[in-house]
């Protein structure tokens, strides 16, 4: 398989150097471009230069990243992972709601940056399939997903109780029993089944079998396929 052709949008040549350095080291990836403001981003993608990738730092002079992002996006351009040092709330929303397939703040680690391009590569190669499975298209949407999650739930946990449902073949579970299946604690499941039940991917129904409380057994909704 061909490289991977990365543009470096980075304002600051060192930072920059060093990002060219990262991405270069990393197997299937080659710089193809860096630039250091949101004019000569948007004028290598006018020019035709191959692009797969953008890493894109949000802090440019004059037009900023967010303006680069969204002119990439009405093109239907490139994959995107945002570089910056912001961490307010809003601006994450606001990336997020234009599709960056990451979000680095800085300072990060070789080994994030690493991470983001593992993803990025996965990413790349199920897309290119000529049909994905139920499983490729959840890994997909998990790792959307994921960023988008509650605090303190997490996507593997959350595929873990999904699993669980779904395998059950329409099969209302309890709580404890979906525990058992995801291999989770019983105060876990419930906390994900709330989740998924907010969302509207699993419905529940009570049922009293003596007394006290009465339990909630909960149903998968969505059909795979």
């Amino acid at each position: 398989m061909p490289d991977y052709q990365v543009l470096i949008v980075e304002d600051d040549a060192k930072v920059a150097s060093i990002h060219r350095r990262f991405v270069s080291a990393h197997p299937g990836f080659r710089v193809s471009a860096v630039a250091g403001t949101s004019e000569q981003a948007m004028a290598v993608l006018r020019r035709g230069v191959p692009i797969d990738l953008i890493l894109l730092d949000l802090a440019l002079p004059g037009a900023d990243g967010v303006s680069v992002l969204r002119d990439v996006r009405r093109g239907g351009g490139p994959e995107v992972i945002a570089v910056t040092a912001a961490r307010d709330p809003k601006v994450v929303r606001t990336l997020l709601q234009l599709g960056v397939l990451d979000y680095l703040v800085k300072p990060f680690t070789i080994e994030r940056l690493q991470q983001a391009l593992v993803h990025f590569r996965d990413r790349m190669r199920m897309l290119a399939s000529s049909d994905l499975d139920q499983s490729e298209i959840d890994r997909l949407c998990a790792r959307a997903e994921g960023r988008m999650l509650p605090k303190g739930l997490h996507p593997a946990t959350l595929e873990a109780v999904r699993g669980a449902l779904r395998r059950s073949g329409g099969e209302a579970l309890t709580s404890d029993e979906v525990a058992v299946r995801a291999a989770v604690a019983r105060v876990t499941a419930r906390r994900y089944l709330e989740y998924l039940i907010a969302v509207r991917q699993v419905e529940y129904e009570t049922f009293s079998d003596g007394p006290g409380r009465p339990a909630k057994i909960y149903r998968w909704l969505q059909l795979d396929g």
